[in-house]
């Protein structure tokens, strides 16, 4: 909340997501090559949003690397989203184009209507932790996020739940059939190398 602020304010939003974008999809083309399908996500600056000069150099990354488009997302708040919202929806289009997924991070927070929910060419919808973390006490998160899953299905969107940090809260998502549930819970933030690590033993775990 602190680091990123700065970093729009000083004009260095672009190179800072192309690094992030560039060790990511090395990352991931390393784990694919290792026998790991995972996918990457990349968080877009809502500065970046409406910028067709990003735009094309996210183009030439994506034809200089073996990593497939539809394993890399692109993570916009739905604020960013909401701000200027025909022109944001034309933007995501033109990422679309490319074969991104796009993710709209936050949901929840930017107070969009359902009628340009369902215009956003997104793939995935992630809700904002703070309905998350208290989805066990508070029946009215519950509600708003019971009611938000299957929504999100019918408009063709799978579903990411932020923030969850126990078993219980993610013992409820399932049975709301939430796709996807990020948090500690799960795993805290760590290295590519530890998460190779991570990911191998819950795979011989599994087998």
């Amino acid at each position: 909340n602190q680091f990123i602020p700065l970093v729009e304010e000083h004009g260095r939003a672009c190179d800072l997501t192309l690094y992030v974008f560039d060790r990511a999809v090395a990352d991931a083309s390393r784990w694919r090559a290792l026998g790991l399908d995972l996918a990457v996500a990349v968080n877009v600056s809502a500065t970046l949003l409406l910028d067709n000069a990003f735009v094309g150099l996210l183009r030439e990354r994506l034809l200089a690397v073996s990593l497939p488009a539809d394993r890399i997302t692109i993570e916009v708040t739905e604020s960013a989203a909401m701000k200027e919202p025909d022109r944001a929806i034309a933007a995501l289009e033109s990422w679309r184009a490319l074969g991104l997924n796009i993710s709209i991070d936050d949901y929840g927070t930017g107070q969009s209507s359902l009628g340009y929910l369902q215009k956003l060419p997104a793939t995935e919808l992630k809700i904002d932790m703070s309905f998350i973390r208290t989805l066990a006490a508070d029946p009215r998160n519950a509600i708003m996020v019971r009611s938000t899953i299957p929504l999100a299905h019918e408009l063709g969107m799978k579903v990411v739940a932020e923030g969850v940090e126990d078993g219980e809260c993610l013992g409820l998502l399932a049975e709301m059939a939430c796709d996807t549930a990020q948090g500690w819970h799960i795993g805290k933030p760590m290295s590519a190398a530890d998460l190779e690590d991570f990911v191998a033993g819950r795979m011989r775990s599994a087998a």
